[in-house]
C-alpha cells in the first residue's frame, strides 16, 4: 500500500488524492463503487478525518466520485469526451526509457507584467511575479524548453535547485500560500522561435510540440502558468482514454 510522506511538500490530502485517483484510472476501484469510509480513509492512511475530507472535495471536483445522501461516496464513471494528457515527471519518464535525464536552469527573473498569454487564461498580477526558464536533457541532448510564471511574495528565499529540479505545482505550494488543485493542459504544433531553437539546438522555424500549462486554485483562479516546447523530432505526447478496467 502507498503511504503519505509526511515530509513531502505536497499536502497529504493532494497526496491520497493522487493514490485514490490511481486506484480509480486503473480499476482497481471500479465505477460504482463505494469508496471507503472517511473513518476507514483515516485510519488506513494516518491522517485527520479533515485531511481525508478535504482529498475527497477535490475528488469530486474532478469528477471521479459523488456523493449520495445517507448511502456514501461513489466512484464516478470518468467523461470520455475530452483529451488528457498525463505527463509523467520528467526524471522517471527518462530513466524508463533508459536515457540519463538532466535539467539545466536557464533565467530566473522577477517581473512587473505577466506576458499576454497568461493575462488571456485570466491570471492577475496583483503581486510579484517569478519567471524561470528550464532547458531539459536526456543523454545530454536537449528535449525540452520551459518557461514558467508563478506568483510570488518577495520575502520568501528562492532556492536555486527547487527552481531546477522541483516540478512546477510543488514550486508553487512552497511559495505562495496558494495550493493548486488543478491542472489544464493545452497542446498545439509550432515552429521553434530563435531563443528556443537555440537551447534546443535545431533551427530556427523547426517544429516543435508546445504545451501551454495552468494551474488553478479551489476558486478556479489561475495561480501559475507555463509554457514549454518540446523537439518533434524526439519527443511525442499520448492522450490514451479507455474504459476503466472491468467495465465495457
Amino acid at each position: 500500500m502507498e503511504r503519505i510522506n509526511k515530509n513531502s511538500f505536497t499536502p497529504p490530502f493532494y497526496q491520497l488524492a493522487t493514490i485514490l485517483e490511481k486506484k480509480i484510472l486503473l480499476g482497481e476501484l471500479k465505477a460504482g463503487e463505494s469508496l471507503p469510509s472517511e473513518n476507514e480513509l483515516s485510519r488506513e492512511y494516518e491522517l485527520s478525518r479533515t485531511t481525508v475530507r478535504k482529498c475527497l472535495s477535490l475528488l469530486a471536483e474532478r469528477g471521479l466520485i459523488s456523493t449520495q445522501q445517507g448511502k456514501g461516496t461513489f466512484v464516478s464513471r470518468p467523461l470520455l469526451d475530452r483529451a488528457e494528457f498525463l505527463m509523467e515527471e520528467f526524471h522517471a519518464h527518462m530513466t524508463n526509457r533508459g536515457k540519463e535525464p538532466g535539467c539545466r536552469l536557464i533565467n530566473v527573473q522577477f517581473l512587473k507584467q505577466l506576458p499576454e498569454f497568461a493575462v488571456k487564461l485570466g491570471m492577475k498580477a496583483n503581486q510579484g511575479i517569478l519567471y524561470y526558464c528550464r532547458l531539459l536533457l536526456a543523454d545530454n541532448e536537449p528535449i525540452a524548453v520551459e518557461h514558467k510564471y508563478m506568483l510570488y511574495s518577495k520575502g520568501r528565499p528562492i532556492l536555486e535547485n527547487e527552481l531546477q529540479y522541483k516540478a512546477f505545482s510543488e514550486v508553487v505550494m512552497i511559495h505562495t500560500d496558494i495550493l493548486p488543485v488543478r491542472s489544464q493542459a493545452i497542446l498545439t504544433a509550432e515552429s521553434a522561435g530563435e531563443f528556443d531553437a537555440k537551447l534546443l539546438n535545431v533551427a530556427q522555424g523547426e517544429p516543435v510540440l508546445k504545451l501551454q500549462q495552468a494551474l488553478y486554485d479551489d476558486d478556479n483562479q489561475p495561480i501559475g502558468v507555463g509554457v514549454f516546447y518540446y523537439r518533434g523530432d524526439r519527443y511525442s505526447l499520448v492522450s490514451d482514454k479507455q474504459p476503466l478496467k472491468g467495465e465495457r
